[in-house]
C-alpha cells in the first residue's frame, strides 16, 4: 500500500520535552509560567511536566522570584541551582 504524501503548508506539531522542577522543601509550591505570565501549571515540592520547547518562568511560591528557563530537550531543575545560576532573589536598592 502507498502512503499518502503529507499535505504542503501543514506543519508537524513540535516535540514535547519534560520537564522536572524541584524545590528545596518539600511543602514549597512551584508555579510555572509561560514566556507571557500565564500560569501553565502548579505543584508542590516537585513539578512534572511535558511541555512544547520555549521560554517558561518558575517561582517558588506566587509572586516569588521568578527564574527563567527555556525548554529546548528533557531537563531537571533544582530551586537551589537556579538561585546559584540567577542570584538570589533580594530587595531591590532604594535610590
Amino acid at each position: 500500500m502507498a502512503k499518502k504524501a503529507k499535505k504542503a503548508g501543514k506543519k508537524a506539531a513540535p516535540k514535547s520535552c519534560e520537564l522536572v522542577i524541584v524545590a528545596d522543601s518539600a511543602d514549597t509550591q512551584i508555579w510555572l509560567g509561560n514566556d507571557h505570565g500565564h500560569l501553565i501549571q502548579k505543584a508542590t515540592g516537585t513539578l512534572k511536566a511535558s511541555l512544547v520547547p520555549g521560554d517558561y518562568t518558575v517561582e517558588f511560591g506566587l509572586g516569588a522570584f521568578p527564574y527563567p528557563i527555556r525548554l529546548e530537550q528533557k531537563s531537571r531543575y533544582t530551586e537551589s541551582e537556579l538561585a546559584a545560576n540567577y542570584g538570589s532573589p533580594t530587595a531591590m536598592p532604594k535610590g
